[in-house]
């Protein structure tokens, strides 16, 4: 009778998890960096009704002030759409890069997504602004809420191994 009352319930668990709806999107990595011990740079395409949607993926923001950052939110990433396409990805990447090129604490605005996961709907905008800190040069990408300042930092090499990696991934797959 045990026998006969397990497999009936394995059965029922079977038949019912084919019932589950899943608002988990689908996401086609292209690329990864692996930055410190807390986060990567991910570069992604997360398709949604026939069409490609480009995502890069910074890693989690610090919280705090223009002098000290404390990272304790390791859940909450921040999310920069590229483009519809890898060559628009590939551009928007390159303006980043232009950034290099241009005076410290040179800074542009783009739209931004701090979300648990994976990108939504909810566009903030992002300041991307050219850090020099000794010895180093780095992109700081930063949300300001409620007076506070959240941010994270890439380094230009990271930036230039995502591109690298999306020129690569374009020749190989020069249909997506």
């Amino acid at each position: 009778m045990k026998k006969l009352a397990c497999i009936i319930s394995a059965i029922f668990m079977a038949i019912s998890s084919f019932a589950q709806n899943s608002d988990i999107p689908v996401i086609k990595e292209i690329a990864t960096v692996e930055q410190d011990g807390f986060s990567s740079l991910d570069l992604f395409n997360m398709p949604s009704d026939g069409e490609n949607h480009y995502y890069l993926c910074v890693g989690s923001l610090a919280h705090g002030d223009e002098v000290v950052q404390i990272l304790f939110d390791p859940v909450f990433k921040l999310f920069i759409p590229l483009g519809d396409s890898l060559d628009e990805a590939l551009e928007t990447l390159g303006k980043m890069q232009e950034l290099f090129k241009q005076p410290v604490n040179s800074s542009m605005e783009m739209p931004g997504c701090l979300a648990f996961g994976f990108p939504n709907d909810h566009l903030e905008t992002v300041k991307v602004t050219y850090r020099r800190p000794i010895l180093t040069r780095k992109l700081e990408f930063s949300l300001e809420r409620e007076g506070y300042i959240r941010a994270t930092y890439v380094a230009k090499s990271d930036i230039g191994s995502i591109v690298t990696s999306a020129k690569i991934h374009k020749k190989l797959f020069p249909k997506e």
